[in-house]
């Protein structure tokens, strides 16, 4: 018995995480954002995402709710090399039981789907039916979550093209190219 402790004791320990001492990875977590109201004034969460490498990026932007998890909003963003994606999420309307919605320099970023200038509202479709359906299932349960951020791919040849900007605040020369069912491609 004593044996066996000393040999499991002296295994070592395994980190389910790596943190970068230069504050840079794969993943991404915004712990919370809110939008909900204090005496009228509704508050707002700012993120921003910054591509500190000199090659293209994709990343899954997903954006949860705080009750159970469930998706609200998710998107690809294509990063341009030592890109900046910046987004407010924020109320969709003055109600307090809207949704949240985010805000970006869509004009500026390509996703898929593609984004529209005006922003995104959240949806409520992933917590109205099945094991995430709880009391409380309008679109106010959007208006605080956690957001995750996964690097998925570095691009190369002509993705890296498409999404690569020409100058300082310029739009990508080919947005519409990354916007394509990426199953096409086969396996």
């Amino acid at each position: 018995f004593t044996a066996m402790v000393a040999a499991v004791g002296s295994a070592g320990t395994a980190e389910a995480v790596y943190l970068n001492p230069n504050g840079t990875g794969q993943v991404l977590v915004y712990p919370y954002y809110t939008v909900q109201s204090t005496n009228g004034n509704a508050w707002n969460t700012y993120l921003s995402v910054v591509n500190t490498t000199s090659q293209a990026k994709a990343v899954k932007v997903r954006f949860l709710e705080g009750k159970t998890s469930s998706e609200v909003l998710d998107f690809n963003l294509f990063l341009s090399p030592n890109d900046v994606w910046v987004g407010a999420i924020g109320p969709d309307t003055s109600a307090a039981d809207s949704a949240a919605r985010l805000f970006g320099n869509f004009e500026t970023s390509c996703t898929y789907p593609a984004i529209p200038a005006a922003g995104e509202p959240f949806k409520n479709i992933a917590y109205t039916t099945g094991i995430d359906a709880l009391p409380g299932t309008g679109l106010d349960r959007t208006r605080e979550g956690y957001v995750e951020i996964f690097d998925m791919a570095t691009l190369t040849g002509a993705f890296a093209t498409n999404i690569t900007h020409t100058a300082i605040g310029s739009a990508p020369p080919n947005c519409a190219a990354m916007r394509v069912d990426l199953n096409t491609f086969g396996a």
